[in-house]
């Protein structure tokens, strides 16, 4: 094939995907793809899941932002409620909701879990020790007790609090630092990510020193 031909087909590519509507949660995630149609209580949107695959899906309203419809205006499906939850205008909503999806799409969770898992591995390996026994003391031949059940729980609560600094390597536009609705939304991604993650670290340390622990002391018994 030559290469304008390949040029061509990129550029056609390029522009079905540029050209999709796009969906947006409350929550900020998206859907890219096509609308299908709505109701009074639910909209059907095709979704891309693969490039030339879609699938039909039936969305609540209620959870349902916006829509960006290829070639209009956005269609907001937000009202501002001064007497419920929602008492942001449309504009601080959309900033709120783009800095859940900054917050999603560039704070990197990686970290927390590893604290947490160093967290479980340890609280849980000291939990398992043996101090009264004689003949038994060592790690891994004790029982494990409430402490490393609870670990991960307070493993979550002590990271998850919020540094409600917003890094610049984490914004999409420096402008919208400026924002505190932006930053609110991010935040609450952050403590979201930060608190599950830390969760899930140290209960796969706690896990670990269990299974290990079980192990052990099948394969070695105390006298």
């Amino acid at each position: 094939m030559k290469w304008p031909a390949v040029l061509f087909l990129c550029l056609i590519y390029i522009g079905s995907v540029y050209s999709q509507d796009s969906l947006v949660f409350y929550s900020g995630k998206y859907y890219l793809g096509e609308l299908s149609y709505e109701d009074e209580h639910h909209v059907y949107f095709n979704k891309m899941v693969a490039s030339n695959k879609v699938k039909l899906m039936r969305l609540p309203i209620s959870t349902v932002f916006s829509i960006n419809i290829k070639g209009n205006q956005p269609k907001y499906y937000y009202h501002k409620n001064s007497l419920g939850s929602q008492n942001f205008s449309i504009d601080q909503m959309s900033k709120y909701i783009k800095g859940e999806q900054d917050a999603i799409e560039h704070f990197n969770v990686g970290y927390h879990f590893l604290v947490g898992l160093g967290l479980g591995l340890s609280v849980s390996l000291l939990d398992t020790y043996e101090f009264n026994d004689v003949n038994c003391k060592g790690y891994f031949n004790g029982s494990a007790s409430t402490v490393s059940i609870v670990t991960p729980f307070l493993t979550s609560v002590l990271i998850g609090f919020t540094n409600k600094k917003v890094r610049k390597a984490h914004v999409s536009n420096l402008e919208l630092l400026n924002s505190p609705h932006y930053k609110r939304g991010f935040n609450y991604v952050k403590r979201y990510r930060k608190t599950l993650y830390s969760f899930l670290g140290s209960l796969t340390g706690v896990a670990t020193i269990i299974s290990a622990t079980l192990i052990h002391q099948n394969n070695k018994p105390c006298p």
